[in-house]
């Protein structure tokens, strides 16, 4: 379906226009446009549904998942609007965060809407590299030190998940090898389950990283600090639901492989130690934004063990 092709490319495809106006309303702006259309062609599938190609398509779940992060959007790129007309620094700098912003909401729509765990893989990959600027963009060494860890931490996390992706695929030899999520859920009672097991630890990892919890979490307290308001915003209320998304359906692949009481613990440890690190360090930080991120970690290790 066009709509959901254009729901991914609209946001570089506008970000590459403003930069020929060569002014700083047009820059500002860029992200404002596409929150807008991105609003009007989530309300459409969101009613509608559909599919584009074998990869990437609406369903039950992520439907929801997929409003949230277009009303997320829509809020902070209004904010967004009047803190970049605000700043004192050069156009150019101005369009590498607009375009970096409207790559970063297209890799989470993309994560959002994957169908086959192998897409998935390549736009989480894909929302590191449109967010590591944004986290740097005020400069100094406390935004460099944090875009540096969140890049480390976050590319070590995908190493995980791919190798995951690969012993998720000799649990199904001997099948048709596919990383369709359908196809997964189909070939799951006949997978072998200590492949499994191990591809859903390495998953869980990998994924974990980027949805913030613990012991993988400590990108987040330093990217939310150092990061502009509404990238922080995005960080906390788009990305971190995107990843907790891709647990949800490799989750969904364990469950229907019988293997939901081995999936569930491992998710209850990860859970407990969010929490307790949340509970933990929320006391004794001063700064607000990062009070706001172990509050994150804490919502997401609620999600986990639920």
């Amino acid at each position: 379906m066009a709509h959901i092709g254009a729901l991914l490319a609209a946001g570089p495809v506008i970000s590459a226009a403003a930069f020929f106006f060569k002014n700083r309303k047009a820059h500002a702006a860029a992200p404002v446009v596409y929150a807008l259309l991105h609003a009007g062609i989530t309300a459409y599938l969101f009613v509608n549904g559909g599919r584009f190609s074998e990869y990437l398509k609406i369903d039950g779940i992520n439907r929801i998942f997929l409003a949230v992060l277009s009303l997320v959007f829509c809020a902070s790129a209004a904010y967004n609007y009047s803190y970049m007309t605000g700043l004192e620094t050069g156009n150019s700098r101005l369009f590498y965060y607009s375009m970096a912003m409207n790559a970063f909401v297209s890799a989470m729509t993309g994560v959002v809407l994957a169908a086959n765990l192998g897409v998935m893989w390549v736009f989480i990959e894909a929302t590191t590299l449109a967010s590591a600027y944004l986290i740097y963009f005020k400069a100094g060494k406390a935004a460099l030190e944090a875009a540096w860890k969140y890049i480390f931490m976050c590319s070590i996390g995908i190493v995980f998940a791919f190798a995951g992706i690969i012993f998720l695929s000799a649990a199904v030899s001997g099948y048709e090898k596919s990383l369709s999520f359908d196809s997964l859920a189909a070939a799951a009672e006949s997978m072998d389950h200590t492949w499994l097991k191990l591809s859903f630890v390495f998953m869980a990892m990998g994924f974990g990283t980027k949805a913030g919890l613990a012991p993988v979490h400590s990108w987040l307290p330093d990217a939310h600090s150092e990061a502009p308001s509404p990238v922080s915003a995005m960080l906390s209320a788009a990305l971190l639901n995107s990843a907790m998304l891709a647990l949800y359906r490799v989750f969904d692949v364990m469950r229907a492989a019988g293997l939901e009481g081995f999936a569930s613990g491992y998710m209850l440890l990860m859970a407990v130690l969010s929490l307790f690190v949340a509970a933990v360090y929320i006391v004794r930080v001063g700064n607000y934004k990062r009070m706001l991120a172990y509050s994150s970690i804490e919502n997401m290790g609620i999600l986990a063990a639920a």
